[in-house]
């Protein structure tokens, strides 16, 4: 085995933790690191032509001495059991995982010792597997940047949104599960909010949706305010759809992070946030427009490993609020798009997270 790093994730996978993957490959090889990736889950959506830079990398080999697993804990364990343990000796192990409910289940805690130290993406990741993870546990944020290509003027491609319209969009993958993404509050709250209104929509971006969720599907009946889109993009696409909106929405339950937030926020849109979980890193009063809420109990079957666990309840009054404030507040919105960009350049840029990735992997490295 040699010095460097093995990356295992879905590198070419057209979701955020493939997103994950890739800028911690990049920002590795900025350290003069090698790297190796290992592809996996080798199932699902693929980019087929943005991430050629990445390819050469891509081995079944676990070339280097040390891996990190850029993949949930459970995830991992499945790569154990198809793979064995071979995979994991002799080397320094760390799980980059992300997790959203507020612990991680205490008859689930074996699966941390596959590692030797686990890296959470946010604070609320954190407490939730210091909870009962026996590992050492340290913060390292998400890199959030966006391609050099995105134009910024608002692309005109999207045929299907009317852009002398005030389009407000929430984006998720429906096999998130529909309960922790909560898409139902975003239209209540937009239908209370401009149920007058003809000059502004929701756009939904789904992927993955079966049409089989009987609640949405009657939110959505007769309403020409709601344009729903169920189809896998790009990249470079869905920050195109990002621009040709002007808010962005997430009424979620849980995050571990909140990618799409952070993006949104990095394009210059102003976001309707949850008060909650992994995006509370980021989002302020001063750079967000906050909902409030209450935590609640989660519903049985409705997410992996609910028993005892809690999430955010959105307040529908509040949402209201700031969806319309948001809207009709022009200059305040670009006071916090303003300070939103300032704060994803300053704690989430690739220069300022490789310093912290660079600050554990050169004292793991030394030790081979």
């Amino acid at each position: 085995m040699s010095y460097g790093v093995n990356i295992v994730g879905p590198v070419f996978g057209e979701l955020g933790i493939g997103e994950d993957v890739r800028q911690l490959a990049h920002a590795i090889l900025s350290l003069g690191i090698p790297i190796s990736i290992i592809n996996y889950p080798r199932t699902g959506n693929f980019a087929e032509s943005n991430y050629h830079s990445l390819e050469s990398y891509v081995t079944n080999r676990f070339s280097h001495n040390c891996s990190i697993f850029c993949l949930p804990l459970i995830e991992s364990y499945r790569f154990f059991l198809e793979f064995g343990s071979a995979k994991f000796q002799n080397r320094y192990n760390i799980g980059y995982a992300a997790w959203e409910l507020e612990s991680w289940p205490v008859d689930f805690a074996f699966i941390g010792s596959l590692f030797d130290e686990i890296w959470a993406s946010s604070a609320h990741t954190y407490q939730a597997y210091q909870a009962n993870l026996k590992q050492p546990i340290y913060r390292i944020p998400l890199i959030v940047s966006i391609a050099d290509s995105v134009s910024l003027e608002n692309p005109s491609h999207f045929t299907n949104i009317d852009q002398s319209k005030f389009n407000f969009l929430y984006a998720f993958d429906s096999n998130s599960t529909f309960s922790r993404k909560n898409p139902w509050d975003a239209v209540i709250a937009f239908q209370k909010a401009f149920d007058q209104e003809s000059h502004v929509s929701l756009v939904l971006k789904t992927m993955h949706y079966q049409n089989n969720d009987q609640e949405l599907n009657k939110l959505l009946e007769n309403n020409k305010n709601i344009v729903l889109i169920n189809k896998c993009f790009s990249r470079l696409d869905m920050f195109s759809l990002y621009k040709a909106c002007d808010a962005y929405v997430s009424l979620h339950k849980a995050e571990g992070f909140g990618r799409t937030i952070a993006e949104s926020m990095l394009l210059k849109r102003p976001t309707i946030i949850s008060n909650y979980s992994g995006n509370t890193d980021f989002c302020t009063k001063e750079n967000s427009f906050l909902v409030d809420g209450k935590l609640e109990a989660v519903a049985p079957f409705s997410y992996p490993f609910w028993q005892g666990n809690r999430w955010f309840s959105p307040d529908l009054d509040s949402a209201t609020a700031q969806m319309y404030k948001c809207f009709s507040n022009p200059s305040m919105r670009n006071s916090i798009v303003e300070t939103a960009f300032q704060s994803i350049v300053s704690d989430f840029s690739i220069e300022k997270v490789r310093k912290d990735i660079y600050g554990r992997l050169s004292k793991i490295l030394k030790r081979f």
